[in-house]
């Protein structure tokens, strides 16, 4: 998996995101900053749903 920064711009682009509550969300139901690391489908480091590379890939074309 990539960096942080990576991490973030997939969360915000990826359109299986799914936010883990955690009790400091902000009003509007968001996370405040998306990642993947606050992400329901990610887990032990890995993408579940195989949409992490897509997303990178869409990223490095933009």
């Amino acid at each position: 998996m990539g960096n942080a920064y990576e991490m973030m711009a997939v969360g915000e682009n990826c359109p299986g995101y799914m936010p883990i509550y955690d009790g400091f969300q902000s009003s509007t139901g968001e996370p405040e900053n998306k990642s993947c690391r606050n992400c329901l489908n990610f887990e032990n480091e890995i993408c579940t749903i195989d949409y992490y590379d897509k997303v990178v890939a869409g990223l490095d074309q933009g």
